[in-house]
């Protein structure tokens, strides 16, 4: 296991890491990633805080006796551990820290009891070389992209082209179960199915569905840039928007049923939810997706939509069960 440098640091476990001592590096992550990634973090942080106060947050942080250096937490959640931030200092960053954290919470989540899956997605981490400490331990991998754009240059149609029968409207919250039966059905046999749990079954689809709808999971959802895609026969798209900060919306989740995948559908969702956020005065517009999802990805260039952070999904489930990826 690679060990931190220098005298007198060491990794603990956050449950015996005070708040004073990791006050200080909380502030730092949520200027960080309001900057690089125009994503207000204060929830998080709020989080984190609270159970490094209760002593109930696993997982493990490196201080040099009086402040924390890095730290790495993670969650436990229906039989599978998903691992959050991996963040140093600023001033910490090259010294092997980040990847010593998360070899300690790797071995902390396979201990965990009745667990049988940890998973990560490094967006909030600070050292790429965290992803071969992820492959070194048996993990199955795919890169993935966060990328955004800017919504003062020029926008797609407001009203594209859509197949015959089929209109957008606005995402009720009485229509969650039909949002999360689209959610399931994009993603079946899919890799972003494979490496979370989030997609692997219509249960996890609408506990997703509703984290992001009411509770605000993944920034505060915008009502506005929500739509559905409705067919003769029922909902066949939807997009669940969010803002993320102030001048920020994010596309959460974008999904087409199979039959209507390609005739236009989700490029029409697309590029409603820009309209909408240029709308409500914002700058940019953000959102992630894997790199093999390679009809997502081109749809999202032609949007204008730019690659602005690279980082990965892991997954790894207890063998003899094998995480088994679509060539």
């Amino acid at each position: 296991m690679t060990r931190p440098s220098g005298v007198g640091v060491r990794t603990r476990p956050l449950r015996d890491v005070s708040i004073r001592e990791l006050r200080g590096l909380l502030d730092e992550e949520s200027a960080a990633w309001r900057s690089e990634l125009a994503w207000d973090f204060s929830d998080v942080r709020a989080a984190v805080a609270a159970g490094v106060e209760r002593g109930t947050l696993p997982g493990r942080a490196v201080s040099d006796g009086s402040r924390a250096l890095a730290y790495c937490y993670y969650m436990v959640d229906a039989g599978r551990v998903i691992i959050g931030s991996v963040y140093a200092g600023q001033e910490q960053r090259g010294r092997g820290l980040e990847e010593a954290l998360v070899e300690a919470v790797i071995g902390d989540a396979r201990a965990e009891r009745g667990s049988s899956r940890v998973e990560c997605q490094t967006l909030f981490c600070t050292s790429e070389a965290v992803e071969g400490r992820f492959a070194a331990a048996g993990f199955a991998s795919r890169p993935r992209h966060y990328m955004s754009r800017d919504l003062r240059q020029p926008l797609p149609a407001a009203d594209p082209a859509l197949p015959r029968g089929v209109c957008l409207r606005p995402l009720g919250r009485d229509e969650l179960q039909a949002a999360a039966e689209i959610v399931y059905r994009s993603h079946v046999g899919s890799v972003d199915a494979a490496l979370n749990l989030t997609y692997a079954t219509p249960a996890a689809c609408r506990a997703f569905v509703d984290t992001l709808v009411l509770r605000s999971g993944c920034g505060r959802f915008d009502e506005e840039a929500s739509r559905v895609a409705e067919g003769p026969k029922g909902a066949v798209g939807v997009l669940i928007a969010s803002r993320l900060c102030a001048t920020n919306g994010h596309v959460c989740q974008v999904s087409v049923a199979p039959q209507v995948q390609g005739r236009g559908v989700g490029a029409a969702l697309m590029s409603l939810a820009l309209h909408a956020f240029r709308a409500q005065g914002l700058a940019t517009a953000t959102l992630s997706v894997t790199v093999s999802n390679r009809r997502a990805h081109r749809l999202y260039e032609r949007l204008g939509y730019r690659v602005d952070r690279r980082f990965a999904a892991h997954a790894w489930v207890r063998p003899p069960a094998r995480i088994e990826l679509p060539a």
